[in-house]
Formats: C-alpha cells, sequence, structure tokens
C-alpha cells in the first residue's frame, strides 16, 4: 500500500514511490488518489461544519426558550430548519458534482495514459458516447482492456453518475426507477463513496 503525507495530519496525499510510473493503471490511480484523498477530507469537514451549525441553531433556541424571547428562538429554529433541509442538500449536491467530475476525469486520464504508452492512434474522443460509458467502451474496445463494467463496483459508481444528472437535469429530484439505489446512496455516500471509487481504478 502507498505511503501518505500531510501537513496538518487529517489531509492524505499520496507519495509517488508507492505506485509503479510504468504501469497505466498505476500512473491514473496515482493521480486520483491526489485528487480523492484530500477530497475526502473535504467531505469529513463538511460534515463537522454542519453538524456545528446545526447544534449552535438548536442551542440558541433552548437558551432563548429558557429565557422566553420567543423571537430569538423561533428565528433560531427556522434557521435550523433551513440549515437542515435545504442549505445541507444543496452542500451534499455541490460534494456530489464535485465527485463526478473528479471520477470522470480520473478514467479519462487512464484512457490518455493508455492512449500514450501505447501509441494507440485513436483517441478517447473518437469514441461515440459520453462520460464513464465512452471511458469504458475505450479501454474495452480500444485498450482491450475487458471486465471494466464487469466489476462489482460499476453498478454503484453508475448509480452515482445518474443521481448527478437527476441533480444537473431535474433539480435533485430522483426518477422513480431510479429510487431504490439512488436513496441508499445519497444515505450512504459520505461512507462508501471514496473506497468504491478507488476500487475502481485500481
Amino acid at each position: 500500500m502507498p505511503n501518505y503525507n500531510s501537513i496538518e495530519g487529517n489531509v492524505l496525499f499520496p507519495t509517488i514511490d508507492g505506485y509503479d510510473m510504468h504501469k497505466a493503471g498505476d500512473m491514473a490511480l496515482y493521480l486520483a488518489h491526489c485528487d480523492f484523498y484530500p477530497f475526502k477530507s473535504v467531505i469529513d469537514n463538511n460534515k463537522m461544519a454542519i453538524d456545528l451549525a446545526t447544534k449552535a441553531y438548536r442551542d440558541m433556541a433552548q437558551e432563548a426558550r429558557e429565557k422566553d424571547d420567543f423571537r430569538t428562538e423561533s428565528w433560531a429554529m427556522t434557521s435550523e430548519t433551513l440549515q437542515t433541509c435545504r442549505v445541507d442538500i444543496l452542500t451534499q449536491y455541490s460534494l456530489l458534482l464535485t465527485m463526478v467530475s473528479l471520477l470522470e476525469e480520473a478514467v479519462n486520464t487512464l484512457c490518455r495514459i493508455h492512449k500514450d504508452l501505447g501509441q494507440l492512434t485513436t483517441e478517447l474522443k473518437d469514441v461515440k458516447g459520453a462520460g464513464l460509458e465512452r471511458a469504458a467502451k475505450y479501454l474495452k474496445d480500444v485498450v482491450g482492456i475487458s471486465g471494466f463494467k464487469a466489476d462489482q463496483s460499476w453498478e454503484y459508481i453508475t448509480t452515482i453518475r445518474d443521481c448527478r444528472n437527476m441533480v444537473v437535469h431535474n433539480g435533485g429530484r430522483i426518477k422513480d426507477d431510479l429510487k431504490p439505489n439512488a436513496i441508499n446512496l445519497i444515505l450512504d455516500i459520505e461512507k462508501k463513496t471514496l473506497s468504491y471509487t478507488l476500487n475502481m481504478l485500481m
């Protein structure tokens, strides 16, 4: 396993000596780790900030209630509700969009590295399609890597992508045929997203 360095101790960056820079997969994985490990810290810090803000409003409301300060109590409770129901979910949407963007770029980078190292004439843009599906098709048809989509993580990854599309194109409303997977994903996204994403690239 690679070693990691961090000035503050909570943001991890991979050290290059843990990767074989002669292999396309290791090169792409190293670059992906450089993006995703700090991003995990962003997710963790975001959760801490959300919890602190929610607690602050709750404590403020409680203190105002004890002083019979209805106006302040009402303001704090309204603010907590807005924080929980709108601000938090919009922040999660932002993290989701960023995560999918990093994921697509990581897989596209893998394709580009294979193209350069293998001196292939076909570029990723020459393959029909877009996003993860196009990259998977490139790896299978051009590079000759089979089984990329057969990995058990692929369904989870594409569900993340589908949720991202619902945020961008449908205001975050989940289509009925995606609800079972999507709801579980949203509830689970902070715990599992990073590990599934990195496993996909290994």
